[in-house]
């Protein structure tokens, strides 16, 4: 591949997973084969946007509650909520119980169901309590990093599960993927995203780790039950989910390693 496929595969990243505005180019077959791979890219910029945020919050000594709520709408605004979409779509048709074909139908279905809105608010209010409490205890600094992880585990999963469907928005990016060529660079910024929370704070990066694997056991298992694999929707609801971990993952570290200290 020459270096302008490697850069429409940066744009065509950030064009499809944020609202940072890139140039317009025509979508090409080799370009394709990687752009998924760059989706931890993104995460990298949302974490230097927050960091940049919470050095201001700092700067001007603003409270806990101003620097949680202005996070929570940043994230929105950076990913336009193309991920909170493919949650509250995911958590709608988990909600209904039904089979892999109705699960599915459930989740293309555009009309925002009560479910949704309820699992929505309840993830935003841990979300924002979470964020929170890090910044009174002064380790805000440690959440820099978890976006670009939290989309290193949803670019993994794309190329390692199953598409649930033969067509949608996850199948244009997965269909054709170079799983060598996606893998080496996913690669990279997976031990970018260790070595950068492991800095920040090795105890909430290990508590954080432990927690994600966890949740990535069983959305895997939750996503072949109910859906027969993954979609560009449960891929939106793994990485949410995925923040969620690592977020209470950092704060429940940093704390028992406090405590350990201190006794």
């Amino acid at each position: 591949m020459s270096v302008m496929h490697w850069l429409k595969a940066v744009v065509i990243a950030f064009s499809s997973y944020s609202q940072i505005p890139m140039p317009q180019l025509k979508w090409d077959d080799e370009a394709m084969k990687v752009a998924i791979a760059f989706l931890p890219l993104v995460g990298l910029v949302m974490g230097g946007i927050v960091w940049a945020w919470l050095w201001l919050c700092s700067l001007l000594e603003l409270n806990a509650v101003l620097f949680a709520a202005v996070t929570c709408v940043l994230v929105v605004l950076i990913t336009g909520g193309i991920h909170m979409d493919g949650f509250a779509d995911t958590a709608d048709a988990l909600a209904a119980h039904q089979d892999q074909k109705r699960s599915l139908e459930i989740m293309k279905d555009p009309h925002l169901g009560a479910f949704a809105m309820i699992r929505f608010f309840v993830y935003l209010l841990l979300y924002f309590a979470l964020l929170n409490q890090l910044y009174e205890l002064g380790w805000a600094s440690s959440i820099v990093f978890i976006f670009l992880a939290a989309r290193c585990f949803g670019a993994w999963s794309t190329i390692t599960m199953a598409n649930a469907r033969k067509e949608g928005f996850l199948v244009a990016f997965t269909q054709t993927a170079s799983k060598s060529a996606v893998g080496i660079v996913l690669v990279v910024f997976n031990l970018v995203a260790l070595v950068g929370m492991v800095w920040m704070s090795w105890p909430g990066a290990l508590a954080a780790l432990v927690l994600s694997l966890g949740v990535t056991l069983w959305y895997r298992r939750l996503a072949r039950r109910r859906f027969g694999g993954a979609t560009g929707d449960t891929t939106g609801f793994y990485i949410q989910m995925i923040e969620l971990a690592l977020l209470a993952g950092v704060l429940l570290g940093q704390q028992v390693w406090l405590l350990l200290s201190i006794g």
